[in-house]
């Protein structure tokens, strides 16, 4: 970058530097304290973002500090099911903040004493959160991630490519032995973490992708065509998600197995749904850590993992 364009660069950096500064100062973030003896020093760096809106437009430009360079699923459904029952729920992930609830005058209320000890901005309504686009009619709430999965595909230079409607082939078991070692599985690797948060409102990719996760130590060309495959999918349901309308509060759960379905070591997969009313709030598909000895026991084992998940969101409710 030579330049206009360097010193316009560094003139919006030092800008939204000096921006994030005050506040990080009026909300004390941070105090000065002497290095503890025999300790490192954390190194860390300013990385200056631009957020997006769902169509792609500039929605604002912030610094984000970086401490250290290190590297569940939000379950909305409550507020859809009873909203006539429904008391105040706060959702917190990191500095991005969803109130929700019944009471439009408590929800004001908290919001103005958040802005009374900090400096914030209120979207208002929720529409666009971690990558997840909100969309509110009067049949209930539609979650999905098209942009989040267009931005994949353009990572992954598949915006032209063809569309599949199926995202694995039926009845094909991956070897950790099919195809060739990737000379470079960073992109493999990036790809299919990319893959597991869109499961988040694409459960009907969890299986592939569950597949594609137990590969990621020396991931192959096989690996990275079936990897391929599920962004052909993706990229023909890019609106697809999940709807939550308002329903009664039954508790109801499906479990399934694949006995012996890993080629390597002969372990089975389990897979779960479980739904409170029409919606789906909860679902898993992972790899069983011993192996069964016969389908039967498979079964179990699915639905025992399958028990203690519906116990646990009973305890939630």
């Amino acid at each position: 970058m030579w330049g206009s364009e360097r010193v316009a660069a560094l003139d919006w950096g030092s800008f939204y530097l000096r921006e994030d500064m005050h506040v990080l100062l009026v909300n004390d973030t941070w105090s000065l304290c002497p290095q503890p003896v025999g300790h490192h020093i954390v190194r860390n760096k300013w990385v200056y973002k631009i957020k997006q809106k769902p169509d792609g437009s500039v929605d604002w430009s912030k610094a984000l500090f970086d401490l250290g360079f290190t590297g569940s699923h939000v379950d909305y459904s409550l507020f859809t099911l009873h909203r006539d029952k429904l008391h105040i729920f706060i959702l917190v992930y990191v500095d991005d903040i969803i109130v929700t609830g019944n009471d439009d005058s408590t929800i004001f209320s908290i919001i103005s004493q958040l802005k009374f000890e900090f400096v914030i901005k209120d979207w208002c309504g929720l529409s666009y959160f971690l990558g997840i686009e909100a969309a509110r009619d009067d049949t209930g709430l539609h979650l999905c991630q098209s942009k989040y999965i267009a931005d994949l595909l353009d990572c992954a230079n598949m915006v032209g490519a063809r569309s599949y409607k199926v995202p694995c082939i039926s009845y094909s078991k991956m070897s950790k032995f099919d195809g060739d070692l990737l000379n470079d599985p960073s992109e493999y690797r990036h790809i299919v973490e990319a893959l597991q948060y869109v499961t988040i409102t694409c459960p009907d990719i969890a299986y592939s992708v569950n597949q594609l996760c137990q590969h990621m130590q020396a991931p192959t060309s096989t690996h990275w065509t079936s990897a391929k495959r599920v962004l052909r999918y993706l990229k023909h349901n890019t609106d697809f998600g999940l709807h939550y309308k308002p329903s009664i509060i039954a508790l109801h759960a499906f479990c399934v197995s694949d006995w012996a379905s890993n080629p390597d070591d002969s372990r089975s997969s389990s897979g779960y749904g479980i739904f409170i009313g029409q919606c789906l709030v909860s679902w898993s598909s992972k790899k069983q850590l011993v192996v069964s000895r016969s389908s039967n026991e498979a079964e179990y084992r699915s639905l025992a993992l399958t028990t203690a998940e519906v116990y646990w969101v009973r305890m939630l409710l």
